[in-house]
């Protein structure tokens, strides 16, 4: 039954949109009635639902990668929403249709991206190669004049041939004679047309249009108003700025949509003859912003290379201009009379070639080329304006010289998850960098705690500053070896974005909290990092040139945050126990040791954080001048602390820091260039016999000597510690908690980004590991639950893990100060 299949194939396409419940999915169904609509979801089930989502490689791959329209080719792009609607109505209304698209390449695009098999054909060859680039050889596309015979293999093949002439009539009749050739009897052409008021005799073409085809025999099914929007290319643009008419560049034009049913195979005569051969030029990464194009048409000018008059005014064809056989799309237009010579001028040009360079490979061929190339440039602004300046640097160029810098042990990226490609001024773990640095997990660093509670004192250590430390300090070892430096910074800044709220407090209690409920793997933060730059960041979700979770980061990145761990093995917490645990492993890959960029930052992670526990220690008053006397690496040479009757003792370790900083980098850099010697190659690093980037056994005696009499001994027992401790778990518990058993209370953006993750590789893991959770009744003793209208104990059992992992992703997100703000409103001020 056609409705039933019409509807059903509606469905399909709103639940493949996100749209779920029959109350979002009735009011795009035609009309159809709720009844009929829950009939046909039931009869459906899970086979209406599909994972096969459109890539949104039309919108972030090809659409804004569309090169700088043709003038004369009358390139007006369709807007986005224009796009999706009309694919809309395909997907809704066709199944499994082969689709032909003649000078409609966003539409070509759209389809192919959600499936669909659709072929296209343009006259613009750099089109045609964007969508190849795009789609590889997965569909059919070709360069093709509109008036040259359609190929053979393409009659009578398509079931939906959908079309955007240019509008005059000549082309009209080119296009639907193509369209009604390629389309199977019956099937459809989908063809833009002018509105009726677009120019005076408009009105009258389309009656004689439609009564054209009808007198083939064919069916006109249906006008529709206003189906089409077009984006307003750069080129009208300027012809209105030089008309002086104040017009935006928000879309005004649209275009109706005549429906065709082919009946027989009776073509159209129509006039016109194949255009001249047109040649587009660009620069490498330019192409979307600036064309020059070459028509091979001779002009007798008699003065030599000039600007053609009333071209760049010029909005129709109607109006008088001279021709021109160069032009751009800036609506400049010109008249070359040696087009041999502009020819290899732009050859020069588009290939990257500077001025000089240009002038040097063509100064063999012709006499006074020096002038003919700054003519050219007066002209066209081929690099006055439309090309680099000679001193900027490539990424290219910049990963050469970075390359050149470093030695046999420096790393180089791996392929990314969700691929990418350049942006043309950065290399990969630049990119990682920045990435990181503009995230929502790092930025929340600044209020997230390192050791004491910040609100002790303003110039304690938060993460922000922690991770800041690292990237000095790891930088420097790196710079020792020829590492990669932009891996190194990249790495020490993310390595800390995994912390909870109250640093290891707050890390502490959730993993008890998902050990205790059954949840094997637990929670670290080492894991977490990774999760929040796989998974959670999303700023990716909607961006308008990736679309993924997380930040797609390199795996090599990815690798310093799960690895740096304190200790390889022995126990909860160690880098084995974490890589046992990790859900990480396939895009990782390797279980032993990170690389040696990874290694510099484990190992300034520990520098750092000695020294602020000791630093934060003193400047609390929870640590004496006795404590730092009693440890060995306090005596070694150049630290002097020897204290007079008035030092204070804060301001005095404050002095020798540098000593003691110089004395364990100088340390770890002797013995790290000991061990890396020892290797015979970069892949010897991952399986060594112990870290290749540490220090001596002596001082890794002295820093556990440290650890065990002043940062256990006198930092973690101190009373202030163990009660931001205390209050910690209760406050990161509880919540996690609450957010469980009432996800309403989760902050609904949160929820909306983290749901993408349902069905993700991320929540496939804790499934596996436990699908559900109970909740002992004594877990939820803060909460007057007994007393709750329709609460049952019965709903602390059986709680999809999804709830709990949402909760803990939640709070996990918190800065110090969130946290306990939203204890304080729910909890604390509620009950």
């Amino acid at each position: 039954m056609v409705w039933e299949k019409q509807l059903r194939l509606r469905i399909q396409y709103l639940r493949n949109q996100g749209f779920k419940t029959l109350e979002e999915i009735v009011p795009y169904c035609e009309g159809a009635s709720p009844s009929d609509v829950e009939m046909q979801m039931k009869e459906m089930g899970d086979n209406g639902k599909s994972e096969n989502i459109a890539s949104l490689d039309y919108r972030n791959k090809f659409f804004f990668n569309l090169p700088a329209p043709n003038p004369l080719y009358y390139q007006w792009w369709y807007t986005l929403g224009s796009q999706e609607e009309f694919v809309g109505k395909v997907l809704s209304s066709h199944d499994n249709a082969k689709v032909l698209c003649i000078g409609t390449p966003t539409i070509a695009s759209a389809l192919n991206s959600y499936g669909v098999d659709a072929t296209l054909l343009d006259i613009d060859l750099d089109i045609i190669n964007l969508f190849k680039k795009t789609y590889g050889d997965k569909n059919e596309s070709q360069h093709y004049d509109i008036f040259d015979e359609l190929p053979q293999e393409l009659h009578n093949k398509f079931d939906l041939t959908i079309i955007d002439p240019p509008w005059y009539k000549e082309y009209f009749e080119a296009f639907l004679s193509r369209s009604i050739k390629a389309t199977k009897d019956g099937g459809l052409i989908y063809c833009s047309i002018p509105q009726v008021l677009t120019r005076a005799s408009i009105s009258d073409e389309r009656k004689e249009l439609i009564e054209w085809l009808k007198g083939s025999g064919h069916e006109v099914l249906c006008i529709e108003k206003s189906s089409f929007k077009y984006i307003v290319p750069e080129f009208e643009g300027i012809s209105f700025k030089e008309k002086k008419l104040d017009m935006s560049s928000q879309p005004w034009r649209a275009s109706d949509l005549l429906v065709i049913q082919v009946k027989g195979n009776k073509e159209l005569a129509f006039s016109g003859g194949r255009n001249n051969l047109i040649r587009s030029f660009s620069r490498e990464g330019s192409q979307s912003i600036f064309r020059v194009f070459l028509e091979e048409k001779n002009i007798v000018t008699g003065v030599g290379p000039r600007r053609s008059e009333g071209f760049k005014e010029s909005i129709s064809r109607r109006e008088h201009k001279e021709e021109v056989n160069v032009w751009t799309s800036k609506k400049d237009g010109f008249q070359f009379e040696d087009l041999n010579v502009v020819e290899n001028v732009l050859s020069c040009w588009s290939d990257g070639k500077s001025k000089a360079e240009t002038i040097e490979a063509l100064q063999p061929e012709y006499q006074e080329i020096k002038n003919i190339v700054e003519k050219h440039d007066e002209l066209l602004e081929l690099w006055s304006r439309h090309a680099d300046g000679d001193v900027r640097r490539t990424a290219r160029k910049i990963k050469e010289i970075n390359d050149s810098s470093h030695s046999q042990w420096a790393s180089q990226p791996s392929a990314r998850e969700y691929g990418s490609k350049t942006d043309g001024f950065r290399i990969e773990f630049q990119r990682d960098r920045d990435r990181v640095i503009w995230s929502s997990g790092f930025r929340k660093l600044a209020d997230k705690t390192q050791l004491f509670p910040l609100d002790q004192d303003e110039n304690l250590r938060q993460r922000l500053a922690h991770s800041i430390e690292v990237m000095q300090l790891a930088t420097t070892i790196s710079n020792s070896f020829g590492l990669n430096n932009d891996l190194v910074e990249a790495g020490a800044l993310a390595h800390d974005v995994g912390h909870t709220p109250f640093g290891h407090a707050g890390e502490n209690a959730i993993d008890r909290l998902f050990v205790a409920l059954g949840v094997a793997c637990g929670f670290n933060h080492y894991e977490h990092g990774v999760d929040v730059v796989r998974y959670l960041e999303g700023s990716y979700q909607n961006s308008a040139f990736e679309i993924h979770n997380g930040l797609n980061l390199t795996p090599e990145v990815c690798d310093c945050i799960l690895k740096h761990t304190y200790c390889h093995s022995g126990g909860v917490g160690s880098h084995k126990d974490v890589w046992d645990k990790s859900k990480h492993k396939e895009y990782l890959k390797c279980s032993g040791f990170s690389h040696l960029e990874g290694q510099a930052v484990r190992a300034a992670d520990k520098i750092s954080y000695l020294l602020s526990d000791i630093e934060d220690g003193i400047r609390l008053g929870a640590i004496s001048h006795q404590d730092l006397m009693y440890c060995r690496l306090f005596h070694r040479s150049p630290i002097d602390f020897r204290m007079k009757s008035d030092d204070i003792l804060y301001l005095k370790f404050i002095e020798q820091r540098g000593a003691i900083i110089k004395l364990l980098m100088e340390d770890i850099i002797l013995e790290s260039s000991k061990r890396i010697s020892s290797l015979t190659s970069i892949n010897e690093v991952r399986n060594a016999d112990d870290y290749c980037i540490y220090h001596s056994r002596e001082i890794m005696a002295d820093m556990s000597e440290i650890w065990e009499k002043i940062q256990v001994r006198r930092l973690h027992r101190n009373p202030r510690v163990i009660t931001a401790n205390l209050k910690a778990s209760k406050v990161v518990t509880e919540l996690v908690i609450l957010f469980t058993l009432f996800p309403e209370y989760i902050d609904e953006r949160f929820r909306k980004e983290h749901e993408r993750l349902r069905t993700s590789g991320y929540m496939k893991h804790y499934e596996s590991d436990c699908p559900k959770v109970n909740i002992p009744a004594n877990f939820t003793s803060f909460l007057p639950l007994n007393f709750m209208i329709d609460f049952s104990t019965a709903k602390l059992n059986g709680i999809p893990i999804y709830d709990l992992v949402i909760a803990k992703d939640y709070v996990a997100s918190f800065s110090d100060n969130k946290c306990n703000q939203l204890h304080r409103e729910l909890l604390t001020s509620k009950f």
